[in-house]
């Protein structure tokens, strides 16, 4: 499927498909991708801060391992177009409750939860 750029808006043209992704001799499809929010950008940046910090002092959290899962699906959660609430809000009691007594963590989470609460109130 040949794909051509439409500048620096978010837009690619699909050459030889409809918009219901029929093909189409000749036809033009135009798809626009939604511009990412400075919001989300901030989050996924505080997530990436926190993954780093993970790393930064495993030795001193009691399940660095799982941290990082829970960082990383919560991460894929957000990335969803409908994120399941019951599981974010579970991933991110888990990142609070294992950031234990290391306070760089612990604030990295505390971030995270309150940028992820302007998302899903």
């Amino acid at each position: 499927m040949p794909q051509e750029s439409q500048g620096n808006d978010n837009r690619v043209k699909a050459k030889y498909f409809t918009n219901s992704g029929a093909y189409a001799p000749g036809g033009t499809a135009n798809y626009t991708a939604a511009p990412v929010s400075s919001e989300a950008a901030e989050l996924r940046q505080r997530l990436d801060d926190l993954r780093g910090l993970l790393v930064q002092y495993a030795a001193a959290l009691p399940d660095p391992d799982q941290l990082r899962d829970d960082t990383d699906q919560l991460d894929a959660q957000l990335q969803r177009e409908r994120p399941n609430r019951t599981v974010v809000r579970g991933l991110l009691d888990s990142l609070t409750a294992g950031a234990g007594g290391v306070s760089a963590v612990a604030s990295a989470v505390s971030t995270v939860v309150q940028l992820v609460s302007r998302f899903l109130p």
